[in-house]
């Protein structure tokens, strides 16, 4: 044991740089993290490499050598979605009696990640091999896909004593509005024959790369640490952009972690984006609670400027007043003077509405403990999972002006360009941040809360011993408090995972180059497997069956009797009624006007009083209705079957579920693009802000097929941006509805011709992304959308320069791989180091190239 007490900073980094010379074998056991103890005990392992954490006077030593990858030694596993569920649960179709009620048992016991599931190797009547799932309580739940049964089935008959099975998720549910309960297993080869192993490993790799099986199975993920998480994601770096950027990246997270645990910084600001989602959420409230954890006697306030939605109020431990909104003295009286403005209007039941949805605003505004402290001056100000500089507003600039440092954490691609040009507005320097190693980026890793999670676990080394199994939570956090705090902060952050990663189905935020190589080859950060080792830690208390039962994008679908159907009816048939398709371009859109937009909020404040705008539109985004428009029908197959029957309410309800998940078949089935467009302002009513809109808006999400960019690229039509395969945008303009005609303005003129415009936004987006092109200087080309008498209607431009990208597909099929995109690796997070000395990135002006030309080069380098 190395006893620290009494000594300085200095001394105990001599006395502990001593102890590694002599013995080069230690590594921490136990440290409390709320109280840091007076001494530090050391356990001996091999490892060659310590780091060493200075926290007030209190010296903390750490290995980090040692790690591997989760799945070496792994034997191998898949994940994947049980089929013929219908028949095992209760059902929505009218008179439809199902064999059982199984699956709703089973989703309503005390079931957990993990548990066995029984298989039997049998034959269907047309003598194909199928293999059924039994949960050992409750019986038949289903079956193994088809597709992926053909695969293995020849591995386990000859075997079937090395295979298990075991519960992986059941998620959605009829309790949500969703019509089926939805199943996910793990199946194991558990053998110790190697030979074997490495023909199932083979068999397994085969499922994952079938195309036939892609949309069905999953990459299994271990209980994977954050440690772990943290030596992915340098050795990703290191892969891509060097050693050099990959230790300069392990600089500044160490950087942040110092600015944390330092002792002068006694109050800290977390700032979340607008909007709020899963992610932003966890991130701000994950890590305020692994601060109080790490040093209960700090100030620490999450803020965001909107409402929390609906989603996640009362759901997240300790959610309900942590998330504060920032402090506007004019606020109270702008709502007060839109009161008045709206007695004004002729009284009508959306008037009373309105006027009662600004009352209930003023009375959350007076309650000073949900709002920030407009006085308050914060030592360390630390930005979000917040993209751009839109995404919050300059309510925080005084906050972020006065603080003595500001720190950046994000995963989406990072455009320095913006940050630069609104710093003087936004109250920080961005490139400041990134000359004081202070912004960590790391835009491959698909959940902000990931990185949050890294942090949490050094400033807190503590998380390890729990989760190692040397130490018990209770012997760490000996406070009741303290163990609410985990469980906080726990719940926050696998939700953010959970929600950013679509239930874990995503591992990376992938880009066109990784879809080249085989499935089990691309990035991958283990999202699921962080989240089992953080749920570990709570012993019970935030699990799978918690979050299925508190997280789900849907609206209610709960019917008041005053409305003639529930919300969730009414979005659905919004949905329907506002889709079109185009199987040429594998197309769809769906269009909302902001009266049905209003509309299905008032239906859903009838019963859930707290119900806000953006839960709206994020049930019209995440409902099956958009949902079958992005997802291949080879994969999903459709629903074809056309409702008939009688005007009953619950053929009604039939009826929707069943058009919402009609599907088409299209030339890029495989390539598909989804698009929402909502009308979420309309001049003199409110906005989901609260506020009486002084002109119209829409908002504009767009889906793409996983590692494709076109939905990034093509919201960078409408001043957005998101992750290559999932974007968003917004058309703010006098009078715009889902129905007026626009069109777009290069540099100040009108461009018609839709290539062009296609060669822009790439431009563009090339320069964002820091990406250096061979064929000279370029330039920000100035894009926006304007009115034009001449035009299409958004859905209409996006289409429009749909059919650009379409032929461009088509020119390039000669070359075409299974992936459909013209980008190339981006490097260096949008800046670099030169001689250690910070510069912008240098912008290089293009010559004229065609979008084909692109695609080309890209394709002939990456050959080279």
């Amino acid at each position: 044991m190395i006893n620290l007490v009494g000594l300085t900073g200095t001394q105990q980094h001599k006395q502990l740089k001593k102890t590694e010379n002599q013995t080069q074998s230690y590594a921490m056991h136990k440290l409390l993290t709320s109280n840091v103890s007076d001494t530090v005990k050391l356990n001996k392992i091999n490892n060659n490499i310590l780091e060493f954490r200075q926290n007030g006077k209190n010296m903390s030593l750490i290995s980090f050598s040692g790690l591997k990858n989760p799945y070496d030694g792994q034997k191998p596993a898949l994940q994947m979605r049980v089929t013929g569920v219908l028949k095992h649960q209760k059902s929505t179709e009218p008179n439809a009696q199902p064999l059982d009620m199984n699956i709703n048992k089973l989703a309503n016991s005390n079931w957990k990640d993990g548990q066995e599931v029984n298989f039997d190797l049998a034959e269907d009547f047309k003598g194909n091999k199928i293999i059924n799932l039994e949960d050992p309580k409750f019986g038949d739940i289903g079956r193994v896909p088809d597709e992926i049964a053909k695969i293995i089935y020849p591995s386990i008959e000859r075997n079937p004593e090395n295979f298990k099975f075991e519960l992986s998720n059941i998620i959605a549910g009829t309790t949500k509005g969703a019509e089926t309960i939805g199943l996910r297993v793990n199946l194991h080869y558990t053998g110790d024959n190697e030979v074997q192993e490495s023909k199932v490993k083979e068999c397994f790799n085969e499922v994952l790369n079938s195309k036939d099986c892609s949309e069905k199975v999953l990459l299994y993920q271990p209980k994977t640490s954050p440690k772990e998480i943290l030596k992915m994601i340098l050795d990703y770096e290191t892969k891509v952009n060097g050693a050099e950027s990959a230790k300069e990246m392990d600089k500044i997270i160490n950087n942040i972690v110092g600015e944390i645990e330092n002792p002068k910084n006694k109050k800290i600001l977390l700032v979340s984006h607008c909007k709020p989602d899963g992610d932003t959420i966890g991130c701000g409230l994950g890590l305020k609670n692994a601060i109080g954890l790490m040093d209960e006697t700090r100030k620490v306030d999450c803020t965001t400027d909107d409402k929390v939605p609906g989603l996640f109020r009362s759901k997240i431990p300790g959610i309900d007043g942590e998330m504060k909104r920032p402090f506007n003295p004019e606020y109270l009286k702008t709502l007060n003077e839109q009161i008045k403005t709206l007695e004004k209007k002729p009284s009508n039941a959306i008037v009373k509405d309105q006027i009662k949805a600004l009352n209930s605003e003023i009375e959350l505004m007076k309650d000073p403990t949900k709002l920030l402290d407009p006085n308050e001056k914060y030592d360390l100000v630390i930005m979000l999972d917040i993209p751009t500089p839109t995404r919050f507003s300059d309510k925080f600039k005084n906050y972020l002006e006065d603080a003595n440092k500001v720190i950046y954490i994000d995963h989406h691609p990072h455009r320095l360009n913006e940050w630069d040009k609104a710093a003087s507005n936004i109250g920080f320097d961005m490139s400041l941040i990134h000359q004081n190693k202070l912004a960590w980026i790391a835009e491959t890793v698909p959940a902000a809360t990931q990185l949050v999670s890294v942090i949490a676990d050094k400033i807190l080394p503590g998380l390890s011993s729990i989760g190692d199994k040397t130490a018990k939570a209770s012997e760490i956090f000996t406070k009741p408090e303290q163990m609410k705090k985990l469980n906080a902060m726990v719940a926050s952050l696998v939700v953010g995972m959970s929600t950013d990663t679509g239930a874990y189905t995503r591992t990376a935020n992938l880009l066109p180059e990784h879809m080249k190589v085989p499935v089990q080859e691309r990035p991958n950060f283990m999202p699921e497997g962080l989240s089992k080792w953080l749920m570990d830690l709570t012993d019970g208390g935030i699990d799978k069956k918690w979050m299925r039962e508190e997280i789900s994008y849907d609206i209610t679908d709960k019917k008041s009797t005053n409305l003639d159907a529930s919300a969730r009816d009414k979005m659905l048939k919004f949905a329907i009624d506002g889709k079109t398709v185009n199987p040429d371009l594998s197309l769809g859109t769906i269009s909302v006007s902001y009266d049905q937009m209003y509309d299905v909020w008032q239906a859903a404040r009838e019963v859930e009083p707290e119900t806000t705008m953006l839960d709206v539109q994020n049930a019209f985004k995440y409902s099956e209705a958009l949902g079958v428009l992005r997802s291949d029908p080879a994969k999903n197959p459709a629903n074809n079957k056309k409702p008939k029957g009688n005007d009953s309410r619950k053929q009604q309800v039939t009826d929707l579920n069943q058009l919402a998940k009609e599907n088409y078949k299209g030339k890029f089935d495989d390539d598909r693009i989804a698009v929402l467009v909502i009308q979420d302002k309309k001049a003199g009513d409110l906005d989901e802000k609260m506020q009486i809109a002084p002109e119209n808006g829409l908002r504009i999400s767009i889906r793409s097929a996983e590692g494709s960019t076109h939905a990034e690229m093509l919201c960078s039509l409408f001043d957005g941006g998101g992750h290559g395969g999932a974007a968003g945008g917004r058309v703010d303009l006098p009078g715009v509805t889902v129905d007026t005609k626009l069109g777009v303005e290069i540099d100040g003129k009108i461009e018609r011709d839709n290539e062009v415009i296609l060669e822009a936004l790439n431009n563009n987006y090339e320069i964002m992304h820091d990406k250096k092109s061979d064929n000279g200087d370029s330039i920000v080309k100035k894009i926006k959308v304007v009115e034009d008498e001449n035009g299409k209607n958004c859905a209409g431009l996006i289409e429009d320069l749909t059919v650009a990208i379409r032929a461009n597909q088509e020119q390039e099929k000669p070359q075409e791989s299974n992936f459909k995109a013209f980008n190339k690796p981006r490097k260096n997070n949008g800046y670099r180091e030169q001689n250690h000395k910070f510069e912008k990135p240098i912008l290089k002006k293009n010559k004229h190239i065609s979008f084909a030309g692109i695609v080309s080069n890209f394709f002939s380098k990456k050959a080279v």
